[in-house]
């Protein structure tokens, strides 16, 4: 099944969701507990699928297939459910808020991406769901250091998501977001790779994870991925170059077009780091190619600065740069 296939199917699913949830509150807002718990399922159902197909989506769609979800959440929210149901419907509310804020920031809404992040952790809490609550804390550190530059909030916020779920999936996002932002900060290398340890001895004793969005588990890619980049830019190029080979190998055998594109993005900031300026451009153009079917905000972003970076260098990536701009979903 390809990706235009994907979509379809996805778009499909989506609608009918729609149908039912409508179906659901036509004749009463006070809907039977029956017919409440089947809408949810089918939400539950098409989150999974999203989730699933998170790396070969492009986040512009995957925010309107979100907020589809959401507008009917809120709805349902408003009806006459038992407690326990109820519980149920917000755990969902606070996932669906959770997966709108990765994509509006992919797409370039660090504001409206905020907001959602926000929202969601209040919800998470609300109903013990600690998971979605670390996640939503994540989030909310990579917002503010990377988009609104305050790399003190974000590593606070960092440190507080992984304390909120020690041992689960969500403190190895945590733990490779808290390094980036330390070696962003110029923190000793040995205390990022320390950090990074930690998240090694984390992952080992969990199960792996199926590829696509983080809800309930990490494909095993995604450590090596973030954690390299973090070394990299830590100064650890070395490690961090191994990290990243382990991730390409991983990632390049499976549909995963975002993944994939973010590893060639980090592995030509390694080879700029080491001064190899034709090696940083093939693999910038391989990070390009790769999110052709997942085009991103971020990714843009990092070709353009790694292009202005090979610019003082005496490099000339005008092309690239071309393309870059002309993919941005902004």
């Amino acid at each position: 099944m390809d990706a235009s296939t994907d979509r379809r199917t996805l778009v499909t699913s989506s609608a009918l969701v729609v149908g039912a949830l409508i179906g659901v509150g036509a004749a009463d807002m006070s809907s039977s507990a029956a017919d409440s718990r089947g809408a949810l399922e089918r939400v539950e159902s098409t989150l999974e699928t999203l989730a699933r197909r998170w790396e070969t989506t492009p986040p512009a769609e995957l925010v309107e297939r979100l907020g589809t979800l959401e507008h009917h959440a809120r709805t349902i929210g408003r009806w006459r459910l038992g407690s326990a149901l109820r519980q149920d419907w917000l755990r969902a509310h606070g996932r669906i808020l959770l997966m709108t804020s990765v994509a509006q920031g992919d797409s370039g809404q660090p504001s409206r991406a905020t907001i959602a992040a926000r929202a969601a952790l209040v919800l998470a809490k609300h109903v013990g769901d600690t998971t979605t609550a670390a996640h939503a804390g994540v989030v909310l550190a990579e917002l503010a250091a990377y988009s609104f530059e305050s790399t003190s909030d974000g590593l606070r916020l960092a440190r507080t998501a992984r304390a909120a779920a020690p041992h689960a999936h969500t403190a190895i996002l945590a733990i490779t977001t808290e390094a980036h932002i330390m070696a962003a900060r110029h923190m000793p290398t040995d205390g990022i790779v320390a950090v990074l340890r930690s998240a090694d001895s984390i992952a080992a004793k969990l199960p792996q994870g199926s590829l696509g969005y983080s809800l309930d588990g990490i494909h095993p890619g995604y450590l090596p991925t973030f954690g390299g980049a973090a070394l990299v830019a830590a100064g650890a190029v070395d490690e961090g170059q191994q990290r990243l080979g382990e991730a390409a190998d991983l990632f390049g055998r499976s549909r995963a077009s975002g993944a994939l594109a973010a590893v060639c993005l980090y592995q030509a900031s390694a080879a700029m780091r080491s001064r190899d300026l034709d090696e940083a451009e093939i693999l910038a153009t391989r990070a390009l190619a790769a999110s052709a079917v997942r085009p991103s905000s971020w990714l843009s972003n990092g070709i353009l600065s790694l292009a202005k970076r090979a610019r003082g260098q005496g490099a000339d990536w005008s092309g690239l740069v071309a393309q870059a701009a002309e993919w941005s979903p902004v």
